[in-house]
């Protein structure tokens, strides 16, 4: 099973890798405005918050079915090559909405997956997810090269490709857990009334919002200093590059100094990030603090994911990484790239990565509360 968690994240962060770096520039292809990407960065991070933990308690009430993984990744495809085709506002917003809601579901129940494979030492996680962030680094650099040499429409080819091979590998993975399930959907209103994952849910809320304001507009940001698409790409790329050694050592740096320490360090690389992109100007070394966001990201994907897990009500695991990736992809988005598209044509892009450096500064206060206090 940890060989096909290992493949199930090289095929779907291969099909991020695609999707994220490149989906606002083909926005402007369409010819929508700012407000408008920061809009449909919004819906579609709406539906993913409605899809992440209705797809994570459909995992845990048929934990044992091989067809939950696939129906999510397979939906994901086939909304993905919709997108590709249509044409019209009302078109676009649907294929967004149905893409988003579909995708939303595949890291939750990868995550739980993944967790059960490293049983009680829950910090080894970072070493399954790492396939993902080498797959990302890999599917972005492939996908600049892609889009500068035929067109922005070639996104669609490695995007769509990597959804239906997640399906494929998603057929091997099920739950070994035998802890009975819960009825229909108890398992998310026990996470968030769980004394210890609300709050902790709230801080992480904060911390993403302030980062996804800033990832929402970066690749636009890097077309407007003069970026190519191809550096588009390798910016990305050195993101998650930076991820892998981080997610490696993990369980090591976990040992040390606590998951609960590195979570914070993560929580203050996304402001120190904030920082760069507001006072840089020079296209290469906006492109570097791509380091800082792949250190930060690191540290609070697999810190958030493992304090969910030590803490998620018994027989709802995918439902609380479900939960957990709602809010951090899902609803943080929503607050993220939409009050940021509506800033920026007042305060420009550098304006509104300001306003996002303090509300994570306010994030990073929420969580050393909500730790401190447990």
């Amino acid at each position: 099973m940890t060989v096909r968690a290992r493949a199930a994240y090289v095929a779907f962060f291969a099909a991020i890798g695609a999707f994220a770096p490149y989906i606002p520039i083909y926005y402007q292809s369409l010819g929508l405005r700012l407000d408008a990407v920061g809009l449909l960065g919004a819906l579609s991070a709406a539906a993913g918050l409605v899809g992440a933990p209705l797809w994570g308690a459909a995992a845990d009430r048929f934990g044992t079915s091989r067809l939950v993984l696939p129906a999510a990744a397979g939906g994901a495809a086939l909304a993905a090559a919709m997108l590709g085709v249509v044409r019209g506002p009302l078109l676009v917003v649907l294929a967004v909405g149905l893409l988003a809601v579909a995708m939303g579901g595949v890291a939750p129940i990868l995550d739980a997956r993944a967790l059960e494979t490293v049983a009680d030492d829950r910090n080894r996680y970072g070493r399954l997810r790492v396939w993902g962030s080498a797959s990302f680094i890999v599917a972005s650099l492939f996908t600049g090269w892609l889009i500068e040499s035929r067109g922005i429409g070639l996104l669609f080819v490695v995007l769509i490709s990597g959804l239906a091979a997640t399906a494929v590998v998603g057929f091997g993975l099920r739950s070994r857990d035998r802890v009975p399930s819960l009825r229909r959907l108890e398992g998310i209103s026990l996470v968030l009334r769980s004394p210890a994952l609300g709050p902790f849910l709230l801080a992480a809320l904060l911390i993403w919002s302030a980062a996804t304001a800033i990832n929402g507009f970066f690749s636009i940001r890097l077309v407007e200093i003069g970026a190519p698409e191809s550096v588009v790409g390798a910016a990305w790329a050195l993101g998650a590059l930076v991820e892998i050694p981080l997610m490696v050592a993990f369980p090591a740096l976990g040992a040390r100094f606590g998951a609960e320490r590195l979570l914070l360090v993560g929580a203050g690389l996304f402001v120190l990030r904030a920082i760069a992109v507001v006072l840089l100007h020079d296209p290469l070394l906006v492109t570097l603090s791509m380091g800082l966001h792949g250190g930060a990201f690191a540290l609070s994907l697999v810190g958030g994911v493992t304090y969910v897990s030590r803490h998620a009500p018994a027989g709802a695991a995918a439902t609380a990484q479900g939960v957990l990736n709602g809010t951090t992809f899902g609803l943080a988005t929503i607050l993220g790239p939409g009050l940021g598209g509506l800033m920026a044509p007042t305060l420009g892009l550098p304006g509104m990565f300001g306003v996002a450096g303090l509300a994570g500064v306010a994030g990073v206060g929420a969580l050393w509360l909500v730790l401190r206090a447990g």
